[in-house]
């Protein structure tokens, strides 16, 4: 007998952050829960020396980027879908003895 099988868990696709991104956003986080707005956090990190990942100046599209991607995957990774099954075949191979 063999079968197929194709398991789906949305869990299993971890995202890894530099410890540089995670300070950046831990910053983005902590700033923001303090109730300061997105230019000023943007101001605030270019008048501290932070750059980009990519060297760059912030700016507050970049700001609400940080916080919203993070936000995304760890939603999904607190998700947990029921495990999904498809294509599932059985097949009866008879062997002579």
């Amino acid at each position: 007998m063999t079968f197929e099988l194709k398991l789906t868990a949305s869990h299993l696709r971890p995202i890894h952050y530099s410890p540089y991104q995670y300070e950046i956003w831990n910053i983005c986080k902590e700033l923001r829960d303090e109730g300061y707005t997105f230019p000023y956090i943007a101001n605030w990190l270019n008048s501290n020396g932070y750059k980009t990942v990519r060297g760059k100046t912030f700016r507050n599209p970049h700001v609400h980027s940080i916080l919203k991607k993070k936000r995304i995957a760890d939603d999904r990774m607190k998700k947990r879908d029921a495990p999904q099954l498809e294509n599932m075949n059985i097949k009866i191979v008879k062997k002579p003895i």
